[in-house]
């Protein structure tokens, strides 16, 4: 960082995160919420694409991000000239650790500029499962739900209701 090797940082960043799934087909590699902010934040940007190049040309793996600002980051993506990339963020109903607020996360969600993750969907239970999901799978552009589960039952059970109110 202090000599400005901004390659050899996307790099390092990159060789962090797939060194512990050595030999397994990773078709996806993710940059951290902690780098992603902290590059977005400091305006550079062109990691992203040395990230995404590494990610594609090195692993043969699709580059997708984990942020707490996804609205600021698919701009930027999108600016970068990365069309539909992979974000992971905190989507959900009351707006809980959604950087950037509601309103630009419905646009996001409502435009299609990027394919969106949602994580956090259950804002650390202060939505109930059934209340979280609706809001969530109302949004196509929503490919995929990262949750948390105390048991096999509550993982199945959190999938019959995705599955559920996915249909609609």
């Amino acid at each position: 960082m202090a000599t400005k090797d901004v390659e050899g940082l996307a790099n390092l960043l990159i060789e962090a995160e797939v060194k512990m799934f050595a030999g397994l087909d990773t078709p996806v590699v993710f940059l951290q919420n902690v780098a992603t902010n902290f590059l977005l934040g400091l305006r550079m940007h062109e990691a992203f694409r040395m990230f995404a190049d590494c990610a594609r040309n090195r692993y043969r793996a699709e580059p997708s991000f984990i942020t707490m600002n996804a609205p600021l980051l698919a701009r930027t993506l999108n600016r970068l000239g990365m069309e539909q990339p992979i974000i992971c963020a905190h989507i959900n109903k009351i707006g809980f650790r959604m950087c950037g607020g509601i309103q630009a996360y419905e646009e996001l969600m409502t435009r299609g500029r990027c394919r969106l993750i949602a994580m956090s969907v259950f804002a650390s239970g202060a939505l109930s499962p059934e209340e979280a999901l609706e809001f969530v799978c109302q949004y196509p552009q929503i490919e995929s739900i990262v949750f948390g589960a105390s048991s096999h039952r509550n993982i199945a059970q959190t999938r019959q209701l995705i599955e559920r109110l996915s249909l609609h």
